[in-house]
């Protein structure tokens, strides 16, 4: 199968898999250690599938030297993102690996990837082994000493390495007493079991998973957005993007090694059959393979979700732990596996008031898309583009006064569903343009005929906009069909992921798939979003402009140029006229408002604090009270922002002032007016 897609900026959070039921007898007599799968990769098929990667890259078509100090470089950095458990001195024992990789690997020779992998879990240990003893001993925060932040350097000794983690755990253990019942004691004990936890899952890294990060290494030095997906992760990534999954129903986190139910999806297998509840914690997996009953304490959440998770129609057995009246009880549940759709991507709308005018807001947080339905024609998919036209049309009917697509915090995801969208808003035109690898442009249009709004429309976009958010929120600007409001500018991702899936063996549909940037896009206009991302006609200030967010901040992205502005584009509306007055509006209200004047004092705090290098660790009892107060009102918001039917928030005044320059533009934005073109088209339908 291949399809194309936008690779999201935003990783998977791999915890909302859950169960299912039947009243079928099993027998638990013995709970086995999850068994180890066929291997997937080889050095050899390590080696076929970079070749796959240089047939389809859009920049590169050999390994040769330069790809190989990259690949170097991202190996390491793999391994030890936060340069915790490496020296300088470990990586210098490879050091004359890092112009040979490409030669290496070609020969079919992969063993220091494998050398690397050993000496990393020596690495491991020793580091457990330091953090139990830092935790045995007393701290004392009335030192005024400083932790390093932000990016570091690989440390040159031991002993330097050794005074990373005891000023690490000193900090979490500092700041975790604050927040657990049972203080210090409780907040040395989490930490123990979390990193005795995280050990061993880094110990257990199966051979392929070790190749796998030799292929990822690779990939990333080709460019941000490429990878390698094992099978199971290839599922993950299905999902994601297909916004639906085959299980039980349920949201599952790690709690002290547990793996336990924080809550029942709606409508879900596990919220029919009733039996599991919330705050079960489950012990055992009987997948359904074959294998029998799996251990599941202390195993990697992703692993656990991944023997729950299965196909439609099947039973999954598991063991829990539920406390009640009497004690502790073990129960065991069968639940028959359904499909459960993650509603909580999907596109949702509600209505506000500001100046007496009624304001749809439309939030979308992905662009998800519905493959199985897409491979049969005549289906009408029920993709991101498919659940904003049915809001537009509840809107419609509710005879708003204009709309808010809120875009804001979306990573991207398939582009036609990109392309369907834009198509909602204004007539058939180009959308996109994309560059192949052939240096190839084609024009991407919607094919649908008609509009299905063309009423006053605003864009919100932040750093956190990417991809096929860019899309939409660049096609509409382009063509004057929306004012872009939000964060000064979005992301900047303009690059086109291909998925090619690996032909299956040993009974699986599949062996993984690479993702692989085959292609640029452009905007109608042919500028481009990528590195710079797509510019906010006024900006609105939020706490996310003062850090550094974007596709710029990656090593090794692919450089932003230009190319001929499509043929058919003719902007329905110049905006140009009317924005100045627009975004004087907006200064003036923002300047005086109480709220944004609270928000000024946050971002000034907070550009502080990132531009410091250190912080203190150093316990200061006024320090802590206000933080602890802090934290307890991001919480409130936080749980607030969880729940997907909640649109327009109380501590949105991004939103709010969003909803007040519509406001304003529909009173300024009226056919006639000298600054709208096409005005005899009824622009904005006024």
């Amino acid at each position: 199968m291949k399809f194309w897609s936008f690779g999201a900026v935003a990783g998977l959070i791999g915890a909302l898999f859950a169960p299912k039921s039947s009243g079928n007898q099993f027998s638990w007599s013995s709970i086995a250690v999850a068994a180890p799968k066929p291997m997937v990769l080889s050095c050899n098929e390590t080696r076929a599938r970079i070749g796959l990667f240089l047939d389809l890259h859009f920049v590169f078509r050999t390994f040769d030297d330069e790809l190989s100090r990259r690949t170097f470089k991202k190996i390491f950095e793999n391994f030890d993102p936060g340069k915790m458990y490496f020296t300088s001195a470990d990586l210098g024992k490879f050091i004359g690996l890092e112009n040979r990789l490409d030669d290496l690997v070609n020969k079919g020779d992969c063993r220091f990837i494998d050398e690397i992998s050993e000496l990393f879990k020596i690495r491991i240990k020793d580091r457990l082994e330091l953090t139990k003893t830092l935790l045995s001993k007393d701290f004392d925060f009335k030192i005024d000493e400083q932790m390093p932040v932000g990016k570091s350097e690989w440390a040159s000794s031991e002993g330097e390495i050794s005074e990373r983690w005891r000023k690490r755990i000193k900090f979490q253990v500092m700041n975790l007493k604050e927040a657990l019942e049972g203080g210090e004691t409780k907040a040395r004990e989490r930490l123990r079991k979390k990193y005795e936890s995280a050990s061993k899952t880094l110990t257990e890294q199966s051979k392929d998973e070790i190749l796998n990060s030799l292929i990822n290494a690779f990939a990333q030095a080709l460019d941000p957005h490429s990878s390698h997906l094992l099978p199971e992760d290839q599922d993950d990534f299905n999902i994601r993007l297909g916004n639906q999954l085959e299980g039980i129903g349920a949201t599952l986190q790690e709690d002290d090694g547990y793996i336990t139910v924080q809550a029942i999806v709606p409508g879900g297998a596990a919220s029919r059959d009733a039996r599991l509840k919330t705050g079960d914690k489950i012990i055992a997996v009987d997948s359904g393979d074959g294998e029998g009953a799996v251990d599941v304490i202390d195993m990697d959440l992703s692993k656990a979700v991944r023997l729950i998770r299965g196909k439609k129609g099947t039973i999954v057995k598991l063991i829990v732990l539920r406390k009640g009246a009497s004690g502790t009880d073990r129960i065991k549940i069968e639940i028959t596996r359904d499909a459960v759709k993650l509603t909580a991507s999907e596109a949702h709308s509600d209505i506000m008031t500001v100046e007496k005018k009624k304001i749809g807001v439309i939030n979308l947080p992905a662009f998800y898309t519905d493959f199985q339905c897409r491979a049969r024609p005549s289906s009408e998919c029920q993709g991101a583009s498919f659940h904003v036209e049915r809001e537009v049309k509840k809107l419609k009917l509710q005879k708003v006064d204009g709309i808010i697509l809120d875009l804001r915090n979306n990573g991207g995801g398939d582009l036609s569903e990109s392309v369907r969208m834009s198509g909602l808003f204004f007539p058939e035109g180009t959308v996109v343009q994309t560059v192949d690898r052939r240096r190839l442009t084609r024009a991407n249009q919607d094919q649908d005929s008609g509009v299905l709004y063309d009423g006053p429309l605003v864009v919100m976009i932040n750093k956190y906009s990417a991809s096929a958010s860019e899309i939409v929120s660049g096609a509409l600007q382009d063509w004057g069909r929306a004012i872009i409001l939000g964060d000064e500018h979005s992301y900047g991702k303009a690059t086109v992921q291909v998925v090619q899936d690996i032909p299956g063996s040993n009974g699986r549909k599949s062996n993984g798939a690479i993702k692989v940037t085959m292609s640029k896009f452009y905007r109608p206009s042919g500028t481009t979003n990528q590195e710079k991302g797509v510019f906010s006609d006024i900006a609105i200030p939020s706490l996310l402009q003062v850090y550094d967010i974007g596709e710029k901040e990656n090593d090794f992205v692919l450089k932003s140029d230009t190319i001929k502005p499509a043929s058919d584009l003719n902007p329905i509306v110049d905006f140009s006229a009317v924005l100045p007055k627009l975004k004087k509006l907006s200064e003036a209200r923002v300047s005086g408002d109480k709220e944004f004047k609270e928000l000024v004092v946050k971002m000034e705090k907070a550009r502080k604090e990132k531009d410091k290098a250190t912080v203190s660790l150093m316990e200061d009892v006024k320090k802590n009270a206000d933080r602890k107060k802090e934290r307890l009102a991001e919480e409130a918001e936080a749980k607030e922002a969880q729940d997907e039917k909640v649109i327009i928030r109380k501590a949105d005044i991004q939103l709010k002032e969003a909803g007040r320059v519509l406001s304003d533009a529909i009173d300024l934005v009226k056919p006639g007016q000298p600054w709208v073109k096409a005005a005899s088209k009824g622009v904005w339908g006024r």
